[in-house]
């Protein structure tokens, strides 16, 4: 497969990107790419775990940014090697090998790109890979028998230590709230995922996003940014090294952040702005793409139950209450404004 791609071959399951030598037009992006802050020395917060003051310093950073970075975690740094180079040999794999665990129609699981409509133009470069609450019926047709099992514990054991850090620190946001019985048990939610990204080089970094800009539904995201690799032959640029995730901050413009592989970056989700009556701000964000660069990463979320009621904490409340199942329709209609749609 080489050269460019255009009609539905372009739409469907991720093309092989290291073929790709022009950009195809069904996958330019209408984003604006000059809004970008140029200043290395802005990033979002850094909460330190163990610190006595990392209830106050997740309260500030949830308010003013929507996000933040996580240290002192408490998971191994040689588990989070590990995972990054599971990650990375999947995504090495040959084509034709991924797409024996292709996305199945109306599964989340599974190979391929997301469901790009309404949520995202065709403007995607990435390959994605998603596990459903430790469900690897879709990685046991991808790899030998072997080879799945060390894939698959790894994935495993990194989810369960991601459950268990996302539960401390859901609890501590909830308690921030002043959180009622029925959404104090949401922090301990067994419907969860692991999402796994790879973000090719690209040879129009100025026209197309890795991902576009969007808000996640969740309480909260655990974000990582796994390996960068450069491609055969060049260098890695040094914003390359650390940069690609981005949020955006009102009156501000695009804050590329510092990405530290011994860390997490924690966004706030829809929900979390919804329950703090908008105390806390649902971060929207995006990835770019480099020339230079591969780039890995991996993202947990832990959703709740359909019908579970989101009904904000204040008063007086500036959504009207709404089932998840409720909200999940109104953002698949205009996922964008969902927000807004609900405000009173």
């Amino acid at each position: 497969m080489a050269g460019a791609f255009s009609g539905e071959a372009a739409k469907n399951i991720p093309i092989d990107f290291s073929s790709v030598e022009t950009l195809p037009e069904s996958r330019t992006s209408s984003n604006n790419f000059s809004d970008v802050v140029d200043d290395m020395s802005m990033s979002i917060p850094v909460v330190d775990l163990q610190d006595p003051n990392a209830m106050k310093s997740i309260s500030h950073a949830c308010g003013e940014w929507g996000a933040f970075q996580l240290k002192n975690h408490g998971i191994p740094l040689s588990l989070l090697k590990e995972v990054d180079d599971e990650i990375k040999r999947f995504f090495s794999l040959p084509t034709e090998q991924k797409e024996k665990g292709a996305r199945a129609p109306g599964s989340i699981s599974g190979y391929g790109s997301p469901k790009l409509k309404p949520f995202f133009s065709n403007a995607q470069w990435h390959e994605g890979f998603v596990i459903m609450s430790s469900r690897y019926d879709d990685v046991k047709k991808v790899f030998p028998e072997d080879d799945c099992a060390r894939f698959c514990e790894t994935m495993e054991e990194i989810q369960k230590k991601l459950k268990l850090l996302v539960e401390k620190v859901t609890t501590i946001i909830l308690e921030l709230l002043g959180a009622r019985g029925e959404e104090e048990k949401w922090a301990k939610t067994d419907n969860y995922a692991l999402k796994m990204y790879k973000y090719p080089t690209c040879p129009a970094t100025d026209r197309i996003l890795g991902l576009d800009p969007h808000r996640d539904t969740s309480i909260v995201t655990f974000l990582h940014q796994t390996q960068v690799e450069a491609k055969t032959g060049n260098e890695i640029r040094a914003e390359d090294q650390t940069r690609g995730f981005q949020v955006f901050k009102e009156g501000i413009g695009w804050v590329p952040v510092q990405m530290d592989s011994n860390m997490f970056v924690v966004i706030v989700g829809d929900v979390l702005e919804i329950l703090s009556n908008g105390r806390f701000k649902s971060n929207l964000h995006r990835v770019t793409v480099s020339e230079t660069a591969y780039r890995y990463s991996y993202a947990y979320f832990q959703r709740l139950s359909r019908e579970d009621l989101l009904c904000p904490i204040g008063s007086p409340p500036r959504f009207r209450a709404i089932t998840l199942g409720e909200y999940d329709v109104v953002k698949f209609k205009d996922p964008h404004n969902a927000l807004a749609s609900i405000s009173i």
